[in-house]
């Protein structure tokens, strides 16, 4: 029997490609025992909004990439809440891409520095054993590597035979790729709104598709269990809005997973990354967190296998304690509060809090947020809060009087 692999990633997105290039980079004799398995053949088409945080290019450039195709650069942000409006600049703080140019991108790297794939593997269970996984594939002989890392997705295979439990932070997202209308925001800008009917929000921005650039509208909903009706309904109102029909739009539905800092991901020999583990669960933004968490990843294998720790225990406590950590339990806790019972309140105190938009944006694009502006966004915050809970039925601002910062 041939000698295992030392890693087999189980998915070949952002998070599973991130991972291979760190390992390439950091651990090049570890990274030549490794294998890359993807369902699917490049390049394929991932169902995603595409808009990526301006803190992932940081990470690209490390990896002495760029990002390779063609995007539609942010500039502004504008947030509809609470019965006003807040449009905060931050010049190149996002950019939209389509993922079956971006994944395809990432993948010919990885392939061109030497790392192994193996496309049109479908994963169909694992079998931990005492030195080894060996992982099951689907019409083809076992794969066997002493660590399994998945980086599959919300219903990925690894996830189901680790028999990890469900993810609680879970949602549904629905999108369509229009032509523009009259009151769309400028196209460099992202525009958000969020109503009381809907737990989560809408958006529109710009997407490249083709050589044109066209406007990705959508409903990001969360939820404990599926409901199509729902999602459907709430994107049909969103379109009709705009004056145009759901109808008639091809759909393009997918699920999602926040991280939640309590929940299992990891077993002995078997760690998840990415969407497997979980992303950003208010707003379920997730390729910069999916290449951070193979930045964070790469290293943390590379020093149990040379050490044969390999229980992967303190895994989530790893991550977690990582800056990408951190800023994902802080949006987990800021979740928690925003869609929680004082919604009405936070949401009216927010669109009198500007500064706390331009913090977390700034944070978003990977820009340095001086003590002194989170300070500044606190107290913003407090006093926000302080006039809406005195004056509750104080009428905050009009929705074409936006609040405007930079």
């Amino acid at each position: 029997m041939t000698q295992p692999y030392d890693i087999a990633i189980v998915g070949g997105g952002p998070a599973g490609l991130s991972t291979a290039l760190h390992l390439l980079r950091d651990a090049p004799a570890l990274a030549a025992r490794s294998i890359l398995l993807e369902r699917a053949r490049y390049p394929r088409d991932k169902i995603c909004a595409g808009a990526i945080g301006a803190r992932a290019l940081p990470i690209l450039a490390a990896l002495e990439l760029e990002l390779g195709v063609p995007a539609a650069r942010i500039d502004a942000f504008t947030v509809e809440i609470g019965g006003g409006g807040v449009t905060v600049r931050e010049p190149g703080g996002a950019w939209v891409v389509r993922r079956l140019a971006f994944d395809h991108h990432l993948a010919a790297a990885a392939r061109a520095r030497g790392f192994a794939f193996r496309e049109g593997a479908r994963v169909t269970g694992l079998v931990r054993e005492r030195d080894h996984v060996r992982v099951e594939l689907d019409g083809a002989e076992p794969v066997r590597a002493r660590v399994v890392v998945g980086a599959d997705g919300v219903g990925g295979t690894v996830r189901r035979a680790l028999d990890l439990p469900r993810g609680r932070l879970r949602a549904q997202a629905a999108e369509v790729d229009t032509e523009r209308v009259a009151d769309d925001p400028p196209l460099d800008t992202i525009r958000f709104v969020f109503e009381p009917t809907l737990r989560g929000y809408r958006w529109d921005f710009p997407t490249p598709l083709d050589g044109r650039v066209l406007m990705s509208r959508g409903v990001y909903l969360l939820r404990d269990r599926r409901d199509d009706d729902a999602v459907h309904h709430h994107l049909a109102a969103h379109l009709a809005e705009r004056g145009l029909s759901l109808d008639a739009h091809p759909v393009r539905q997918f699920a999602e997973q926040g991280l939640d800092p309590g929940a299992e991901i990891a077993r002995p020999r078997v760690l998840l990354v990415g969407e497997a583990a979980g992303i950003d669960f208010p707003t379920g933004e997730g390729i910069a967190q999916a290449l951070a968490y193979g930045a964070i990843a790469a290293p943390y294998l590379t020093e149990a296998l040379a050490r044969d720790q390999l229980d992967f225990s303190d895994w989530r406590a790893h991550l977690i304690a990582s800056p990408e950590g951190r800023f994902l339990h802080r949006r987990w806790l800021g979740g928690r509060v925003l869609f929680g019972p004082a919604r009405p309140t936070v949401e009216r105190a927010l669109v009198l809090s500007p500064r706390v938009f331009a913090v977390a944006l700034g944070r978003f694009a990977g820009r340095s947020v001086s003590k002194r502006e989170l300070g500044g966004a606190i107290g913003q915050l407090g006093l926000g809060l302080a006039r809406t809970l005195l004056l509750p039925h104080l009428h905050v601002v009009g929705t074409a009087r936006k609040t405007r910062t930079s």
